[in-house]
């Protein structure tokens, strides 16, 4: 039970690394597509929205 409690902390601390990584798209998707999704959200309470201090 012991073993099952230090595999199940590893790969707890292994995932939470990975949740605050580079966003794999931010290299590929045309700026085109940003510019498009900032007109789409402009007018809703999610163009409020700070994502700065995420994981700090």
């Amino acid at each position: 039970m012991k073993s099952v409690l230090q595999v199940a902390v590893l790969t707890s601390l292994l995932a939470s690394f990975s949740a605050l990584a580079h966003h794999p798209a931010a290299d590929i998707v045309d700026e085109e597509i940003y510019l498009m999704i900032d007109e789409n959200v402009a007018g809703t309470p999610h163009a409020d929205l700070d994502f700065s201090s995420m994981g700090r």
